[in-house]
């Protein structure tokens, strides 16, 4: 988990009974449209989640539900008191919340609107690049190893605000291009170097 990104967006809270102690919403929801990230240096790329992409690795391993990242404060974990399901919308979870005292806390935090973000804590196992006309990057995320998912009271943000603690460098995978005046430039000086090395062995042949 040492290179794991997290991403933080709504939590969108379909119900949160306190009788039942259960809270029912989605931590990732599935877009056409990408979405506005920045990288670890500032730089701007968008991304995008794919349908599929939390499939094979919630078949595959147990993912947990943390309050802020603190791996001190489970209140989930799949295969005991947590669901975690991928549909057409995007990746839903239905808690128990337990009768401890983080537990309690989740509860009267969401009811309160106090807890108004949801993050996931993943790495990325396939995806699909492209950079556009303008050296925007683009991302599709095909394919993630979950680990855990996460209550936190971090503001909702707008579609294109969604916070990124990622690991992805867009200096470091940027193409290096000559500008286009440069390459001609260069083109054109063997060009010439071509014909002045042409003149002279035709000169010294001619002796």
């Amino acid at each position: 988990m040492e290179n794991m990104e997290q991403r933080t967006m709504n939590l969108e809270i379909r119900s949160a009974d306190i009788e039942s102690r259960k809270l029912v919403g989605y931590a990732a929801t599935f877009k056409e449209e990408y979405t506005k990230l920045t990288d670890r240096w500032g730089d701007v790329f968008y991304e995008r989640v794919r349908p599929g992409a939390f499939k094979k690795s919630l078949s595959e391993r147990d993912v947990f539900m943390l309050i802020n990242h603190d791996w001190n404060k489970v209140v989930g974990r799949t295969g005991s008191n947590l669901l975690l399901e991928e549909d057409e919308n995007g990746l839903c979870f239905e808690l128990d919340i337990p009768n401890t005292t983080d537990g309690n806390d989740l509860l009267e935090n969401v009811r309160n609107g106090l807890i108004q973000g949801c993050s996931f804590g993943f790495n990325i196992k396939n995806q699909t690049t492209r950079w556009d006309d303008n050296w925007t990057f683009y991302r599709d995320i095909d394919e993630v190893e979950l680990f855990e998912v996460t209550a936190t009271p971090i503001p909702a943000y707008a579609d294109t605000e969604i916070s990124a603690r990622s690991q992805l460098s867009i200096r470091d995978i940027k193409p290096v291009v000559e500008p286009t005046e440069e390459k001609e430039e260069i083109k054109n000086n063997h060009e010439r170097s071509a014909m002045l090395m042409s003149a002279f062995f035709n000169a010294f042949i001619q002796k």
